[in-house]
């Protein structure tokens, strides 16, 4: 590998841990260059590098945030030239933001054990995401004849905001209601491609014109897509999704998590988190009775 400041910037990316003290970013690239190209004067090329490698750090920021992925660092809110963990606690954070940071420590366990389930537990766990949105009885279909639809519900916006009325007639916020239709897709080391992410588009186009090819005329009955009701496609994987997958979800609208993104959603909504000698953990026993209730009373749909 030629060392260059795109090279650098890359490394530490990868390897500046989480919750990492701030470092001032000259020094960051020093270690660097000492440690993988001995025959460059690391301190000559940290100072030559360091607009370079600040601009390349920055972009790797923007986009994850930009696509809702955990940035891996963050520069300092004190200096911008300091980088940190982006999990690292200021002073000057709000009790909120700490805790948050915590809990996003923890991301690691989370992605682990997201990778360790079966496929049957993800679409459980997909549609546990819905009810944690505010979706009421959001389902999971059969692993046989799905038609391309995973998991699906209706989020309505009266559940969300809580409108009180003294009348008995609903509401006007009780009739904005968005449609959930989801794909999960499990999968290990092979990236999701643009190919998985038509197939989604598709079948939810399908299932709005009720054109099923299973022979059953009550196939997802209470799947009743209006040709005005708005709808999100949600894709959420356990592995990684291709540039070109980037792409089309941005171009499409299509919403969609990877698995990074998903451990990062349920660490924020302490999903199976246990205390132990005061400290907050992830409990995978818990993780997994959280899913083991759920196949208990979750809604199958023929």
């Amino acid at each position: 590998m030629k060392p260059r400041p795109a090279l650098i910037a890359d490394l530490i990316y990868e390897q500046l841990p989480i919750d990492s003290k701030p470092i001032k970013l000259t020094s960051s690239i020093e270690k660097i260059i000492a440690n993988n190209f001995v025959e460059l004067d690391s301190v000559e090329k940290s100072c030559e590098w360091e607009a370079p490698v600040k601009s390349r750090l920055l972009n790797y920021i923007k986009r994850s945030e930009e696509k809702g992925v955990q940035p891996q660092i963050a520069f300092n809110s004190s200096s911008e030239y300091m980088i940190q963990g982006a999990c690292f606690v200021e002073g000057s954070d709000s009790k909120e933001v700490a805790e948050q940071k915590k809990r996003r420590l923890l991301w690691r366990d989370y992605y682990e054990a997201l990778r360790e389930l079966s496929p049957h537990q993800f679409e459980l766990l997909c549609r546990n995401v819905l009810e944690i949105l505010g979706v009421r009885n959001a389902r999971v279909t059969k692993r046989t004849k799905d038609e391309g639809i995973d998991f699906y519900g209706k989020l309505s916006v009266a559940d969300l905001i809580k409108p009180s009325s003294a009348f008995r007639f609903k509401p006007f916020e009780s009739f904005l209601e968005i449609w959930l239709v989801g794909q999960a897709k499990h999968y290990g080391a092979v990236k999701v491609a643009t190919p998985d992410l038509r197939e989604l588009v598709g079948s939810v186009n399908l299932a709005v014109a009720r054109a099923f090819a299973d022979m059953n005329p009550n196939k997802y009955a209470d799947l009743q897509i209006r040709v005005a009701d708005p709808v999100f496609m949600l894709f959420f994987t356990t592995g990684q999704i291709s540039i070109d997958g980037w792409q089309l979800i941005t171009k499409s609208g299509i919403v969609a998590m990877d698995g990074e993104m998903l451990a990062a959603f349920l660490a924020d909504h302490n999903v199976a988190i246990v205390e132990r000698n005061g400290l907050k953990q992830f409990s995978k026993s818990a993780f997994l009775d959280w899913l083991r209730e759920s196949s208990k009373t979750v809604p199958f749909e023929l």
